[in-house]
């Protein structure tokens, strides 16, 4: 079936004379549609009424995005070459007028006619689109077969790296994979993935704090979200892109565009900003393959996002809000960092340049009022806004970009939203675009470097492993365990016959921050030995024990012995 599908102010018809030998009896010889989707219809062989469902649900669901009053089906023979009977062509027309319309209205020109037509065509990008639409059986029989190399069914070699680097350490302690089949992309093990879920435990307290709601959007869109933007035109290269029959959609690069459309649901008031949005949706964002490295580049990630809505005047609380967040959480992981301020690329920006001068000054206001010396990076801000990122300084004295905030006068005004303001007339509002810790990947990989997979205890996959010296300590090594589980800690229990010093080698090679040792004068006076990762060692009561170990965990102490 083929089809052009034209997004029109409206089209008119002259119904003239039968020219087919099926036609339909009687039609009204003039109609007028305004504000129409019409359907160019070629039924060609093979066609089926499933076919037709296809393309009725593309039309009407873009004919709902496009708000149009209804899609209009015009039979029109001159796109096929391999035109169905007249009989069958009838039979599946009438088929598309029946299809589930979600309460779009359906029109049909009448089938067989010569007709005289006019249109006015819309004058955006997706106005005119040619599609081709097969059975689902001929598309089988048309897809291409390709020879695939099994060879990359296999795990990314990281070998030969050294033992400091976050591949090393990830493998060594069972954290995360890279596999050959994913580039660019983290398999996350067990343990590796409970370090992800507490850092997003602990954002989203700061979300309850400070007031955010978190949602969530779909993972691809059509590509004209990403026109409206400024993403098609400024950032295409880096963009995933999947062919839909004739659509185009795009996998998320970022959270912006789609939570502007969340905002766009509503009609706000002044009373209600600011609107603060979170979201850990993945985004997808093509990388050269060269520059892909563990999980400090990738081409699939999320990030701890966020996007404000607010007034101008808002500003002077909102922004210094932000430098205490991040603060907050910086403190907590102990991160150390330099704040960098980057400015307007003359060559690739949107919008007007005054706007983007009073953003540029209200976040050097910001940093200056905040007392942080700061550095600047001449043109190397967003498209829609100049901003500020923190770089955390890790181990071996590099920086990595993590935290930032992105001022945006643009992207509003690029989607027409609007809140009432105090004085009763609509304003368009500033968009705020702000991370914590950015890509979830990086910074777990930067982190696991700067840690050296040492790890505070609230962040310790295992955080105690219990050990017993002889089988004979194994009951009580079991009743300990059970009592640190019933305290919401992360424990393991080995009750194996292997060595005790086998036994610590392994518990301190996996940098577990307490081994609890279970010999004959424990299980006698009911206590417990410890060993820290430091070497010390100490005797202490199992109670006294989960006490500490329950503050450090909920006070997410940076301890980690």
């Amino acid at each position: 079936m083929k089809i052009l599908q034209l997004d029109l102010d409206y089209a008119e018809y002259h119904s003239i004379k039968p020219e087919s030998s099926v036609y339909e009896e009687s039609p009204k010889k003039d109609e007028r549609f305004e504000n129409i989707i019409m359907l160019l219809t070629t039924v060609e062989k093979g066609d089926t009424e499933e076919t037709a469902k296809k393309a009725m649900g593309d039309a009407v669901n873009f004919a709902s995005r496009q708000k149009a009053d209804g899609v209009l089906i015009y039979p029109f023979a001159h796109l096929g070459t391999n035109l169905e009977s007249p009989e069958a062509s009838l039979r599946i027309i009438k088929s598309m007028r029946t299809c589930d319309s979600a309460g779009i209205k359906i029109y049909s020109a009448p089938f067989g006619w010569n007709k005289k037509l006019k249109v006015d065509v819309k004058g955006h990008p997706l106005a005119e689109q040619y599609k081709s639409y097969s059975s689902s059986k001929e598309a089988a029989q048309e897809r291409p077969k390709h020879k695939l190399d099994r060879s990359i069914v296999r795990k990314s070699d990281w070998s030969g790296l050294p033992d400091t680097d976050h591949r090393s350490i990830g493998e060594r302690l069972n954290l995360y994979s890279a596999q050959e089949i994913s580039p660019g992309m983290v398999y996350w093990h067990g343990k590796g993935y409970l370090i992800y879920k507490e850092l997003v435990k602990f954002l989203r307290e700061k979300y309850e704090k400070y007031n955010y709601v978190e949602i969530s959007t779909p993972s691809m869109a059509n590509l004209a979200l990403w026109e409206v933007s400024g993403h098609y035109e400024h950032y295409i290269d880096n963009m995933f892109i999947v062919k839909d029959g004739n659509s185009e959609l795009s996998l998320k690069p970022m959270n912006c565009p789609s939570t502007i459309m969340v905002y766009k649901t509503k009609k706000w008031s002044y009373k209600e900003l600011p609107f603060r949005t979170a979201t850990f949706d993945r985004l997808f964002r093509k990388e050269l393959s060269g520059v892909l490295g563990g999980l400090t580049r990738v081409q699939e990630f999320s990030q701890d996002d966020g996007h404000i809505f607010l007034a101008e005047e808002q500003l002077k609380d909102e922004l210094p809000n932000l430098i205490r967040f991040i603060k907050e959480v910086y403190s907590v992981l102990g991160l150390k960092y330099v704040p960098k301020l980057s400015t307007k690329d003359p060559n690739n920006y949107m919008g007007d340049d005054a706007l983007w001068d009073r953003a540029t000054q209200n976040l050097k206001r910001l940093l200056e009022e905040n007392r942080m010396e700061y550095e600047i990076k001449e043109g190397d801000a967003s498209f829609y806004g100049p901003k500020i990122d923190f770089h955390v300084i890790d181990a071996a004295g590099r920086e990595w970009q993590c935290a930032t905030i992105q001022l945006d006068y643009q992207l509003p005004i690029q989607f027409g939203i609007t809140y009432t303001g105090e004085d009763g007339k609509e304003h368009s509002p500033i968009m705020i675009h702000r991370a914590v810790l950015g890509s979830l990947e990086r910074f777990i990989g930067v982190y696991v470097e700067m840690t050296q997979g040492r790890f505070p205890v609230w962040l310790s996959p295992e955080q105690a492993r219990v050990i017993s010296i002889s089988e004979h300590q194994a009951d009580y090594a079991k009743e300990v365990y059970k009592i640190l589980k019933e305290n919401g800690i992360r424990a393991f229990l080995d009750v194996s016959d292997r060595t005790l010093d086998y036994k610590i080698r392994e518990a301190q090679y996996e940098k577990v921050p307490y081994i609890i040792v279970i010999g004959k004068r424990e299980a006698e006076e009911k206590s417990i030995s410890l060993r820290y990762r430091n070497g010390k060692q100490d005797k202490a009561s199992i109670e006294e024990f989960v006490r500490r170990v329950k503050e450090e965990i909920s006070t997410r102490s940076l301890d980690a012995r």
